[in-house]
């Protein structure tokens, strides 16, 4: 009974962890509960779908460092390997764009021009970060990455300025 009540908490507190926290986010967008389970439900169908791409490029890739740390690789199967990994990569990307549209689907006009506002800052970030190495604006970063230094994460848990299923610049 004691292992029980201490797993509780935490198994609780890794189910949290999992989730990523949407609630700045849902309040921002307006978001209903049915909103946000059908979002996540759309974007883990998305993943589990390229999850064997995923899997075929992450092999591809390993294959082609392999082949090319020979002393004297073939190059037509360094080619190959090359055009398979970029054909793995397009697919993905076109995965992760056919969910993107999904989930857009699921979100009204009013949420769709706040989610643009998001758009839009997300194109800032640069300039956001260098105005606060030069102190112009508050929230200046620790160090000469910000805080936490290189490969900070952000609050969706995903690496600042990107993620998963078409959150890059530019897409």
């Amino acid at each position: 009974m004691k292992l029980l009540s201490l797993l509780i908490p935490a198994f609780t507190a890794a189910v949290a962890l999992a989730q990523p926290p949407v609630n700045e986010l849902k309040t921002f967008l307006n978001l209903t509960d049915a909103q946000v389970a059908s979002i996540q439900d759309a974007n883990r169908s998305a993943m589990q779908a390229t999850r064997d791409l995923a899997d075929k490029l992450r092999t591809n890739r390993q294959n082609l460092r392999s082949l090319s740390s020979q002393a004297n690789p073939d190059s037509a199967a360094v080619g190959r390997l090359v055009l398979e990994g970029q054909t793995y990569a397009k697919q993905i990307a076109e995965g992760r764009a056919k969910a993107r549209q999904t989930v857009l689907t699921l979100l009204s006009a009013e949420q769709k021009a706040k989610l643009k506002t998001l758009e839009e800052a997300m194109q800032l970030q640069g300039e956001i970060r260098a105005a606060q190495r030069l102190n112009l604006i508050a929230g200046a970063p620790e160090g000469p990455e910000g805080p936490g230094g290189p490969g900070m994460r952000g609050r969706m848990g995903g690496r600042m300025g990107g993620g998963h299923f078409g959150h890059h610049r530019g897409q």
